[in-house]
Parts: C-alpha cells; structure tokens; sequence
C-alpha cells in the first residue's frame, strides 16, 4: 500500500508554542500523523530545529518546516510503500548537512515518525511491534518510569541547582503499580508543600516548582511523601535527579555556580556523594557540563559503581557522542530523546548501540509535548528499560502513562492467550 499524500500541519505544543504535524495519506484512505515536541533547555550537540524567524509567532513558526515537508520530503514519499529505514536514509541525503539545519530536524522528525507509523499498519503492527523488529528483538519489555515531582534551575529560579527532581518505582511488581505508587506520591507532595504554605503550580515539565532554601529540602519534602505510601511499598521507590550542570558551568574558568559559591569539579562530585549518603538517590543526570568532558569521567569513576550516571545535552542521542562516551567513561547511562537527533531509525542505531555496550538508556520527552505516544512505543519496541514522561499531571504527561497501561494490559492478554 503506496503512500498518496503528505501533508504539513502548524499546531501547537503543550507550552503554546508551534510545532509541525505531518499526515501520511494511504491508498485506502487511510490517515496516519505524528506529532513533534521541542525542548527549552538543549544540548549544543543537537539537531537544528527549523524555525521562520521573524515577527509573526516571535520567530518560532513553522510554515518554512511544512513547505519543506511538502515540497522536497514529500515528491520523495509519494508513490511509494512506507519503509522507515530506506525514507529516513532518503531524508537525511536530501538535507545534506551534519545537524539536519537545511530541511529541519522537525521536520524531517515528523515525517520519520509518520512513516513508521505507517508503515506498522500496513504489515498489520503495533508500532512497537515493528520497532521491535527493526531492533531484531525477540521480546519486548515495558519501561521503569521515572517521575517528575519538583522542578527548579537557571528556568524556574526557585533557589533550586537542579533541575528535576524524579521519583522512580524500581521495586514495583508492573507498570500499574508503579503509576499508583507515582501518583500517591505526586498527591502527597501536593499536601506537604500545602501545609509548608508553597506553591503547588506545577511547570511544563509537570513537576511542582515551590521557593525553596536549597536543594536539600525539596530532598525532604520527596522523601516524606513516600512516607505516605504503604510501608510494604516505600523502599520500592528511589529518586533520581537531573542537575543540568552545562546552565551552572562557566566554560572560561571551568568552575560551577552551585547555591552562590563557585565550584571545581571536583567539589560539585564532593556535592553529590554528600547527597547519596543521606537520600536514597539511583540515578544523577547531566551532573556535569556537556563541556566538561574530564569532569564526566572523574564522576563516572567516582559514583559509576553505585549509581547510575546519566548524560543528556552530553551525548544529545548522537551515535557517534554517545560511542566516544563509553570510551572515555563518561557516564553508564544515555536519554534518548527522538527529536535530538532527527530520525526515528538514528535514535533506533543509539538505543541499540547503548544496549550492545551495556549502558542504560531512558527514553525521554520534551517540556513542550503534544499528545503523540510515540515515545511510548519506542520505549517498548526498544526495551529501553526506562522512560521519562513527566509528571502525574497534566494531559501531555497522562496521555502517555494510560498509553503504557493499555499496552501493559494487551501484552499480558497476549501472553495468556498463547
């Protein structure tokens, strides 16, 4: 089944910002779209988003995305069956530059999902069936969720270094429960911060963002909400952090702004082993600066044995970063974020790099998100092994988590079946 059209539409993110949808018609009617997020705080190594400039919308139009899609992408669909690989090669040659800054990482993001979204249902598939297929995977495996509760940084200004502060469920028995478990936790929170007399609006990320003294105490408040939990349930749930260290590192005098003070390296390690000894943390992300290489490795060495070490703006999904990385040490985990690279088959080749490497890999969403899943079934195809998707708020968010409920619920019919 041949794809007949390709349509661009400009809508709009969860942030109220543009984004591009792309429409795949198909010969029997049929309408396949997918959807774009974009992210306020990224890495320099990413994919050029194409954007219009100008007034209209502040610059950040997408008209000069759709015209791309549908004039140069779209002669070169057209006519022809969906093959996610074969078109995503056929995209990335007719943008001809390293970071997709001609044709637009969005765009050319919008039209790889679409196809692979397509080209599942004309071979009768779940999506992530088929990209469990092109991962040459036997099974299939639902994500750890790692859930936003508390939201500070160089964004929020709440006297909070870190950027998120997350909980994860790693001892629950399935996904059910470990969205039960984040959302009694996300609600007590709520009660806590009410009774301290805080804020409780929450940020795009769908974290809480109250004024905080430091970062210790945002620490406790988490704690004490899983303290709300069944007892049986609380040494279930860690917390993981993600520090965004590339917004407090002065690249001039290789020194990080923590709380007022200027820091080495070093020191800021000295910050964090501090914090592993009293909260019980699992995971640290972007601890160091994208720029501060040495930095990475001396952290690795220092905490890798006992946590996981996250880079985000460090590899930004790009293969080639994330391999250097693992050969310099640099962290033992990796966020895979689809839009940071352009193509659903590059951040395919990273998710498996990562896996033949043993490094750990968490497929993430953006602060501004629409309601597509599609980082639900790469999650899944992939057995990425964790996901992050916000908080237990907001429909962006929720969309995602009941999309992981449903398929958790179909795969266990499935299971039984045979």
């Amino acid at each position: 089944m041949k794809i007949t059209n390709v349509i661009g539409r400009e809508i709009f993110d969860s942030r109220g910002m543009p984004t591009i949808e792309c429409t795949l018609i198909l010969e029997n009617g049929v309408q396949v779209s997918a959807c774009v997020p974009s992210g306020l705080s990224r890495s320099s190594y990413e994919a050029s988003e194409l954007r219009d400039g100008g007034h209209r919308l502040m610059g950040a139009g997408v008209l000069r995305s759709i015209e791309n899609l549908e004039q140069i992408i779209g002669p070169e669909l057209i006519g022809k069956t969906p093959d996610l690989v074969a078109m995503d090669i056929k995209m990335i040659d007719l943008d001809g530059t390293p970071n997709k800054s001609f044709l637009g990482s969005n765009t050319l993001l919008a039209a790889s999902i679409a196809v692979c979204k397509a080209q599942a249902y004309i071979n009768e598939m779940e999506t992530y069936e088929l990209i469990g297929y092109l991962c040459n995977a036997d099974t299939v495996s639902l994500p750890f969720p790692l859930f936003n509760l508390i939201n500070g940084g160089k964004q929020i200004q709440n006297n909070l270094m870190i950027q998120e502060f997350l909980i994860v469920p790693a001892g629950a028995q399935n996904f059910r429960q470990s969205l039960e478990i984040g959302v009694t936790i996300f609600h007590s929170l709520k009660r806590i911060l009410t009774k301290l007399g805080k804020s409780t609006m929450v940020t795009d990320e769908g974290g809480f963002a109250p004024i905080f003294e430091d970062d210790r105490q945002a620490l406790d408040c988490i704690v004490n909400a899983i303290e709300y939990l069944d007892e049986s349930l609380q040494d279930s749930v860690v917390i993981g952090i993600n520090v965004g260290a590339s917004q407090l590192y002065d690249h001039v005098t290789k020194t990080y702004r923590w709380h007022g003070k200027s820091m080495t390296s070093q020191e800021l390690i000295g910050v964090y082993a501090e914090l592993l000894d009293t909260y019980p943390i699992y995971s640290i992300e972007d601890g160091m600066s994208e720029l501060d290489s040495h930095g990475c490795q001396m952290m690795t060495n220092a905490l890798g044995d006992s946590i996981q070490i996250v880079g985000d703006d460090l590899f930004a999904t790009n293969i080639e970063r994330i391999a250097a990385g693992i050969d310099n040490n640099l962290a033992n985990a990796a966020v895979i974020k689809p839009n940071q690279i352009g193509t659903v088959s590059e951040t395919l080749q990273a998710l498996r790099w990562c896996r033949e490497n043993e490094i750990n890999t968490i497929v993430s969403h953006r602060s501004g998100e629409t309601n597509d899943t599609f980082i639900v079934d790469l999650a899944i195809g992939a057995s990425a092994g964790q996901i992050k998707a916000g908080g237990c708020c907001r429909g962006e968010h929720m969309v995602k988590y009941n999309a992981l409920l449903r398929l958790e619920d179909e795969l266990m019919n499935a299971s039984q079946d045979q």
